[in-house]
């Protein structure tokens, strides 16, 4: 068959995508049948990429309505952040706590660059560096953590961004992060 033929054609279109200059807003919440739906925050994905949930299921301590929307206020969630085009996939895990904690974890990360960013118009520690992961055979992965405190919601925002990918690729995500939105 031939692919003019429209009868159970094997060949198939192989023109690439077309990709959006625009940024696309991707919403991680937790959905939950008795206490609804509780919003981690809302990332401004840089081109190309997606955000997927992981297998692992989102975990709600607490939550706090702010203008008709509810967000978790205490909480953690697992995502899986990617780039088909690239072929890229990076873990990331959002860990929100009560009260202001501003103390960026870099417990096992060598360091390759550190300072202070803007994320969700807060200001924000983040190090960009690598880390070694596996239980027998420790493999070294990229990772981009970044934490910031937000006084709306009074809560601290931990992201941790891990994975193979080139540290461009982190920064590329990394300036994206600026316009998040957490409350």
């Amino acid at each position: 068959m031939t692919a003019c033929s429209g009868k159970n054609s094997a060949v198939s279109d192989l023109s690439p995508i077309p990709v959006s200059s625009e940024r696309k807003k991707k919403i991680v919440a937790a959905k939950n049948i008795l206490f609804g739906t509780g919003y981690f925050l809302i990332l401004d994905l840089p081109q190309g990429w997606g955000l997927t949930r992981s297998y692992l299921e989102p975990d709600v301590h607490s939550t706090v309505t702010r203008e008709r929307i509810t967000w978790v206020e205490a909480g953690q969630a697992d995502q899986i952040f990617f780039n088909p085009y690239r072929k890229i996939a990076l873990d990331l895990m959002i860990q929100i706590k009560m009260g202001d904690h501003n103390l960026l974890d870099v417990k096992d990360v060598q360091i390759s660059s550190q300072g202070l960013g803007m994320a969700g118009g807060h200001s924000a520690s983040y190090c960009f560096g690598e880390v070694r992961q596996g239980l027998f055979r420790k493999k070294t992965y990229k990772t981009l953590r970044l934490c910031f405190y937000c006084p709306e919601l009074r809560h601290t925002l931990y992201l941790r961004f891990t994975g193979k990918c080139a540290e461009t690729d982190l920064r590329e995500i990394f300036e994206s992060l600026s316009t998040l939105e957490c409350h």
